[in-house]
């Protein structure tokens, strides 16, 4: 079971993207040669230490204080969840749950201090593998030297201790991930200053890390610099591919790794990629896709060793997500022939026949398809919430989705415009997301 949290980039900007990412709550290599990505063998001990918090048991059936921010269950039992307490802080608690959310354990408390300009405070990136394995990024900054840093938590025994460490390099669009307990990757922005001397966003150089001791100690293995893709300032046009300011990280196991993302021509046309390792990211290869027509794709989601689904968006004059398949390990890609006639946000893959995504955020919607995305169904969401956020479910018929109560709109501000009083509850469905009953609940 998998969820894609940084889809299709054209929709980064929906009113629900925007909300989630404010909202207070509860969430020298030959090959690269080309690419202007270099080998790089610097290590850093990343100031490592190992921390071990007391578990904080919330209160069951009771509100919770704070807002659900997202929801990653792995089981119908055993499941990650992420809340912040403070509307617009950088404050956030890491949940746990082994009763299918109906209680919640506090594992972690991740404090972001890197500012995303407007009083906007950047989130804690999460990357949750299993039951035991979880990772947890928080940006910080320098207030003096306004240098970027991440600080890296992670745990192989489910949150009992964290190995936390410090990378002098900015986190980009996706959190550091591990593919077992031992084998993690970083991909961030170093080298400060960047192009723009007076921005803390970008630094001179785009760089790949990696740790095989479970984040004791770090060290930088590629990296490339952050060069402009186009004439004018933009939010993530740097880099060259597979190094870029806007690509998504994901390994499938100890060796073997991806990078997808897009390359900006203009501010209105990109081209989609997918770069693979198998060398553990010391090295990466462009991986053929069935057509050219892609502008924008997310990171593969394995089910086994073999068989994988790769989710894009085609270039077309209407919002189209096509689903890519592969039964021998990623080697080739192939269309199934579906194409999904609606932007797919917050969705929940489980195998390569089942998956959801919510509509609009405005129109209550949650589509459903079993066929590999040939054919979807629609369910109406319970009318007594008006915001709904991430969905997770571990099988065909059994799922989670957070959904929220507010009396006004979501405002472009600090905390996505949540105030005192509003509601954010946990819902879960046993029937495929037909009907929806309430599990836990929040509140502000």
């Amino acid at each position: 079971m998998s969820r894609f949290f940084y889809m299709l980039r054209e929709d980064a900007y929906h009113p629900w993207f925007r909300f989630l990412a404010l909202l207070p709550l509860l969430g020298a290599l030959i090959m690269l040669a080309g690419c202007g990505a270099n080998a790089d063998q610097e290590s850093t001990s990343g100031d490592s230490k190992t921390i071990k918090p007391s578990p904080t048991m919330l209160a069951p059936a009771t509100v919770l204080k704070g807002v659900f921010q997202s929801i990653h269950m792995l089981t119908t039992t055993d499941g990650w969840a992420v809340s912040q307490s403070v509307p617009g802080a950088g404050g956030y608690s890491i949940l746990r749950t082994r009763d299918g959310g109906v209680h919640w354990q506090a594992m972690l408390n991740c404090v972001s201090t890197q500012g995303q300009g407007k009083g906007f405070i950047a989130p804690c990136i999460t990357d949750f593998r299993s039951a035991t394995v979880a990772t947890v990024t928080a940006p910080q900054v320098d207030e003096k030297t306004q240098v970027s840093s991440s600080h890296i938590y992670h745990t192989s025994d489910g949150g009992m201790t964290w190995q936390s460490s410090t990378i002098h390099a900015r986190p980009l669009e996706t959190a550091a991930v591990f593919a077992d307990g031992q084998h993690g990757w970083f991909l961030g922005t170093d080298h400060f200053p960047g192009p723009d001397p007076g921005s803390a966003y970008i630094g001179g150089q785009i760089a790949l890390y990696r740790t095989s001791d479970g984040g004791q100690n770090w060290q930088r293995v590629i990296g490339g610099p952050s060069t402009s893709q186009l004439p004018t300032t933009s939010d993530d046009a740097y880099g060259t591919a597979p190094l870029t300011a806007n690509a998504r990280l994901q390994f499938s196991s100890s060796q073997t790794g991806w990078l997808a993302g897009n390359t900006y021509h203009d501010v209105s046309n990109s081209q989609g990629w997918l770069y693979v390792t198998h060398d553990a990211g010391s090295s990466w290869n462009p991986v053929t896709l069935p057509d050219k027509s892609v502008t924008f794709l997310s990171p593969p989601t394995f089910f086994g060793e073999q068989q994988g689904l790769l989710l894009a968006s085609a270039n077309s004059s209407s919002p189209a997500t096509r689903f890519y398949t592969t039964s021998d390990g990623g080697q080739s890609w192939h269309w199934n022939g579906a194409a999904a006639k609606f932007t797919l946000l917050n969705d929940s893959v489980v195998d390569l026949q089942h998956a959801w995504s919510l509509g609009n955020s405005d129109d209550r919607l949650l589509y459903l398809t079993s066929d590999g995305g040939q054919n979807w169904q629609k369910h109406t969401l319970p009318s007594q919430f008006n915001r709904y956020g991430p969905a997770s479910f571990v099988n065909a018929q059994v799922g989670w989705m957070i959904a929220m109560h507010t009396n006004h709109m979501g405002l472009p501000e600090p905390g996505g415009g949540l105030r005192k009083g509003d509601v954010s509850v946990l819902l879960r469905t046993s029937d495929g997301g037909q009907s929806w009953h309430e599990v836990s609940r929040s509140q502000i």
